[in-house]
């Protein structure tokens, strides 16, 4: 699984991964339930009752529990920790995408503020003159490059 998300992270592997870990879940409470329950035959008359053999074939099968416990929550752990990472990585991607197109929405909002002052009807400087249009296109380029070295600056 955990190749298979570093090759290429799709929600395909991403809900794989999640019934991987309710899978895990349900695995974990049952060899609880089972150490539980082999813990439990042991207060029971039943138990008085076993041979040594018997007995020992009981400890073993509670000492098997035990680490099938142990490997179980182990096995969760990782998968969390796993989950957890790719979590991240998917939360970075998407900063780099939001800080991306924060920076483009604002350097598209710099000549559409200078163009609409010389859209409105008022005297402005420029609009009666023939390179108007250019000088407004000057000013909206000057404003967005100076926004893009600023942002720039402050995003590295």
């Amino acid at each position: 699984m955990n190749q298979r998300l570093r090759e290429k992270t799709t929600n395909k592997n991403l809900l794989q991964m999640s019934d991987l870990e309710v899978g895990l879940v349900f695995l974990v409470s049952a060899t609880k339930q089972n150490a539980v329950l082999l813990e439990q035959i042991k207060a029971l008359s039943i138990y008085r009752l076993m041979d040594d053999d018997e007995r020992e074939q009981l400890d073993d099968a509670l000492i098997e529990a035990k680490q099938a416990v142990e490997m179980t929550q182990l096995a969760f752990q990782i998968l969390e920790q796993l989950s957890g990472t790719y979590n991240n990585l998917l939360n970075n991607n998407l900063n780099d995408t939001m800080k991306f197109l924060t920076v483009w929405s604002l350097l598209l909002t710099v000549p559409s503020i200078v163009t609409s002052f010389f859209g409105m009807n008022v005297p402005l400087p420029f609009t009666n003159s023939i390179f108007g249009w250019g000088i407004a296109l000057l000013i909206s380029l000057v404003l967005s490059v100076w926004m893009l070295i600023a942002l720039w600056r402050r995003i590295r």
